[in-house]
């Protein structure tokens, strides 16, 4: 009998990869978090102030810690509640620590002046309608978070060029709505058009079994790699060779409608010269059926998820800063010290989960030589941080009805054609260089028009918020400055950018610029500050060609390789709401070693038999 061949080998070895990988996700270890369909009506909306901060602010003491803790979860942002909620529908007991004053993280808002400002919150797809993603979150809010569709067209592309006329494209929701529309306005590219979408169409449909590699053995996903043999399970890793605008340059020679294509990469923070193409087809087919906004504005999210914990016997504590993870004498992660004041709490427990971000962990929070044996200690040495963010909130005195701006919709402005050089140009500019030009790229929305229950809290006003990117060496200088004390050169800055973007929007919604009542302006150092991004990144890891590779994809799991240790939010998965959410799943799915997105497919499929 001669030798068995290397193909044979080899397809041996997928087939014994295929069964091994079945046969986790049939693994029943622990209990099943989604257990029931939710048939609980939402109950009337919760006004009162004084009992909405009972549960968003409820302050770090060590008399609060519950007993015999089951797992400690690092930040309150979406990644960190939703692994929090779904380990305690599972039965355990869960402490969520959040260094800021209330939890939510980017879901959380301030008010200020008689506004209410939604900080990161803009638009979600998929939740417009009985998706997978919603009974998700029915799930781990007890189907108390209500959603309001926002329109059809939830998204304008507007060119906004000196002294000429803005030049504005609609986006919309429906299927092959927004296809049909681009050929109304660009006929002579029909063809080109269709075979975008179509690309668009055939990637976004492998782009989720790439996700295998996050759940088997790190050697087999090498040898998926090697072999050439993943691309029989998807096709992700072939197109994410190709840049998104080497991708679109093939397309079509017509650059302004190169950067329709494009344009909305700001929600992942990437210029389309650094960004894989897959991930511009996920952000496409996401809001393909529609966008919608929680109905009570984003603190509705942590507030109705806080319950769920809580009834395990969890608990979710804010101004607890995590100063430290702490590890046995075996390099196992076992507790955290949290700041509180000048003293140090030490608070145990067998399983530690940080949504902090990657680099936090492992160059703040763990040992250094713990940190450096991980072989996630490379990957913070060379993958790139996401760009720092200027964020701008301004009130508006008076009703939506009394300016003409977007309605439940947002706009993605240009200062120009060839969207990718006009902000990579100006991210490498100097902060002086950058003071005397106009913005290239600006996020304007106007969350109170998207929620419905608004003009019962605030009537008479409205909000606007935009969003930009801004590199972190400008005003890293005032890193270590105290919040609100960083003297009058860094407030100049600031308020000099902030201004230039109000400018800027301003001739685009020309009714608003009399009813400017409040403006409010952050900075990459007020995401450090607030949010414990390093250099005032929202997004994470920078989502580069690189960061999404097969092999940084794989590493980059919720189950580390230091004992004890998970990871949850945007850098296990992708960034946003929903990239960070489903995050939150994976990192519980580790934690539970029970595969928990079975459980919720089935339960799914239950809930839509329901209604």
């Amino acid at each position: 009998m001669g030798l068995i061949s290397l193909p044979t080998v080899l397809l041996l070895l997928v087939i014994w990869l295929v069964l091994r990988f079945v046969r986790y996700l049939m693994t029943e270890s622990s209990p099943n978090p989604f257990q029931e369909v939710v048939k609980v009506k939402p109950r009337p909306k919760v006004l009162d102030q004084k009992k909405r901060d009972a549960v968003l602010k409820q302050g770090f003491l060590e008399v609060r810690v519950p007993k015999d803790l089951d797992a400690i979860v690092i930040g309150s942002g979406i990644g960190g509640l939703s692994t929090a909620a779904v380990l305690a529908k599972a039965g355990k007991k869960v402490l969520v620590l959040e260094q800021h004053d209330q939890a939510g993280g980017c879901c959380h808002t301030y008010i200020e002046k008689g506004y209410e400002f939604d900080v990161g919150i803009h638009y979600i797809g998929e939740m417009n309608y009985q998706s997978l993603s919603k009974t998700y979150v029915d799930q781990i809010t007890n189907g108390q978070l209500e959603w309001e569709p926002m329109s059809d067209i939830y998204d304008q592309v507007i060119f906004a060029e000196k002294d000429q006329e803005p030049r504005r494209y609609d986006v919309m929701s429906g299927d092959g709505k927004w296809k049909e529309y681009l050929k109304g306005k660009f006929p002579e590219e029909k063809d080109n058009i269709e075979r975008f979408f179509q690309l668009v169409h055939e990637v976004h449909s492998g782009n989720h079994n790439a996700m295998i590699v996050k759940f088997i053995p790190l050697w087999a996903a090498w040898l998926l790699e090697v072999t050439g043999l993943i691309n029989y399970f998807t096709s992700f890793y072939k197109w994410n060779k190709k840049t998104c605008k080497e991708v679109v340059a093939e397309i079509t020679k017509n650059q302004e409608l190169r950067d329709i294509f494009c344009y909305c990469f700001g929600d992942y923070g990437t210029p389309p010269s650094k960004a894989g193409f897959p991930m511009q087809t996920l952000l496409i087919s996401h809001f393909s059926k529609g966008a919608a906004y929680p109905v009570g504005g984003a603190s509705e999210i942590a507030f109705h998820i806080i319950p769920v914990i809580e009834a395990a016997g969890g608990k979710v504590l804010v101004r607890a800063e995590v100063s430290k993870i702490i590890t046995d004498s075996s390099g196992q992660a076992c507790g955290v010290e949290v700041k509180k004041g000048k003293e140090v709490v030490q608070v145990a427990a067998p399983i530690i989960i940080s949504d902090a971000g990657l680099y936090n962990t492992l160059e703040h929070l763990l040992p250094r030589d713990i940190a450096a044996s991980s072989r996630l200690w490379e990957m913070t040495q060379t993958a790139e941080h996401g760009p720092g963010c200027l964020s701008v909130f301004v009130g508006l005195d008076c009703d939506e009805e009394k300016v003409e701006i977007l309605q439940r919709g947002n706009a993605w402005v240009y200062t120009g054609n060839d969207i990718d050089k006009l902000t990579l140009d100006y991210l490498k500019m100097s902060r002086e260089e950058g003071l005397d030009v106009d913005i290239p790229l600006l996020f304007v929305s106007f969350p109170s028009t998207k929620d419905p229950e608004w003009k019962k809290k605030y009537p008479g006003k409205t909000t606007m918020a935009i969003v930009t990117l801004m590199p972190y060496d400008w005003v890293s200088e005032w890193n270590n400055n105290r919040v609100k004390k960083r003297g009058d050169e860094y407030e100049s800055i600031k308020n000099t950018f902030g201004h230039k973007a109000v400018e800027q929007a301003c001739r685009l919604f020309p009714s608003i610029r009399n009813h400017i009542d409040y403006v409010s302006v952050g900075t990459p150092v007020s995401n450090n500050y607030y949010l414990g991004a390093p250099r005032g990144e929202i997004y994470g890891l920078d989502h580069t060609r690189e960061r999404f590779s097969l092999w940084n994809n794989a590493i980059l799991r919720a189950k580390t390789d230091i004992p004890g240790l998970f990871l949850t939010g945007q850098d296990v998965c992708s960034c946003g709401f929903s990239g960070a959410l489903y995050g939150g799943l994976f990192s519980a799915w580790a934690v539970l070693d029970r595969n928990v997105m079975t459980d919720l497919i089935k339960i799914h499929k239950a809930t839509k038999k329901e209604q």
